[in-house]
């Protein structure tokens, strides 16, 4: 079923906004039928809640108590981190078919702002989220796996690891008078170092005890350009490739589309990446990009195509990332591993 087969379907839902914070989160209820401005925030029903699963337990009380039946019921939150997801796997462990929706905070607040509200507060931020709901109907969230969550938190404090030990370095290079600094940032440096590597090693542990990531990963690890930790931070941060119908529903998620800019015959802005997307999935699809070009493969190839037509270097890299991610979705569907055209192995 696409995208827009499943929208159709959930012309009828009701949604519920949900405004979540650290220990609560506001609820309100928008019907199917309600829309923005003819039915007033004020009609809205809303009501808080603990953020936990006790607190979403009487939610569902709250929720049943408002006379739906067996409505279709659907839930939308902003995406604020460790707080929106525990939420929503609380909300999915009790009741799937809540299908809770994470939405991108840019999204939300530009529609939003588009309603003119005055005030925030929020319980309005709840109410006005069901009306997004209504007016949008976002994709649900599909929470990890086990092991695709350990990996994603490996694979996060690995980089917040190696950022620590660039800029270490970069501080290295000024000069410094202080024999003692020197030796204490030569210190920090190895055991920085000495963490990454024991970071990585977890890492590759988590992936052997498991057949199938382990299977995933060595197939994207045939695609040139493609190492180890890029494939583990793709599969970590956008989970199962195989599960988008088409590949610039990937694209898009991950922020690699292309975003024109033009206005009438006098502005002809250069198309660049929309980065709407996760910007760890760009930085190693990068990374990759830059070692692709640099061999002897049909990316480099394409690479010098585009460049002879006179994209712009970052424009044709750009291209070679998102030529990347589609690659990576389209062996993971086929199961074989990356052979380019004309070469058997």
């Amino acid at each position: 079923m696409n995208e827009n087969s499943s929208r159709n379907i959930s012309m009828g839902t009701h949604w519920v906004g949900a405004d979540v914070a650290k220990s609560t989160f506001d609820a309100a209820l928008v019907r199917c039928n309600q829309h923005y401005p003819d039915t007033p925030l004020r009609e809205i029903p809303a009501c808080t809640f603990e953020r936990s699963s006790k607190g979403v337990q009487a939610f569902l009380s709250w929720l049943d108590a408002q006379g739906l039946e067996d409505t279709d019921v659907r839930v939308v939150m902003e995406a604020t981190g460790n707080y929106s997801t525990e939420l929503a796997v609380w909300m999915l462990s009790q009741r799937q078919t809540l299908r809770p929706a994470i939405a991108n905070p840019r999204h939300t607040s530009a529609f939003i702002k588009s309603m003119g509200l005055r005030n925030k507060t929020d319980r309005l931020e709840a109410r006005a989220l069901g009306f997004y709901g209504v007016e949008r109907r976002p994709l649900a969230y599909e929470a990890p796996s086990p092991e695709q969550a350990e990996l994603r938190a490996l694979s996060r404090y690995r980089d917040s690891l190696v950022r620590q030990r660039t800029a270490l370095k970069n501080q290295m290079k000024e000069t410094c008078g202080s024999t003692f600094v020197q030796k204490n940032q030569a210190k920090r440096l190895r055991l920085l170092t000495r963490d990454i590597e024991r970071v990585e090693e977890q890492m590759k542990a988590l992936v052997a005890q498991h057949e199938d990531l382990n299977r995933d990963i060595e197939l994207l690890m045939s695609i040139y350009g493609v190492a180890f930790i890029n494939a583990t931070t793709v599969l970590a941060e956008l989970g199962d490739l195989r599960r988008f119908t088409l590949a610039r529903q990937l694209s898009a998620f991950a922020g690699m589309s292309p975003r024109h800019r033009q206005s009438g015959t006098s502005i002809h802005g250069r198309s660049r990446l929309c980065k709407q997307g996760n910007s760890r999935v760009r930085q190693c699809l990068y990374l990759s990009a830059l070692a692709a070009i640099r061999g002897n493969n049909q990316l480099r190839d394409t690479y010098q195509r585009l460049l002879a037509q006179g994209k712009p270097r970052m424009v044709a890299l750009g291209a070679i990332m998102r030529k990347l991610l589609t690659l990576m979705r389209a062996i993971l569907i086929s199961g074989k591993r990356y052979q380019p055209l004309g070469i058997t192995r």
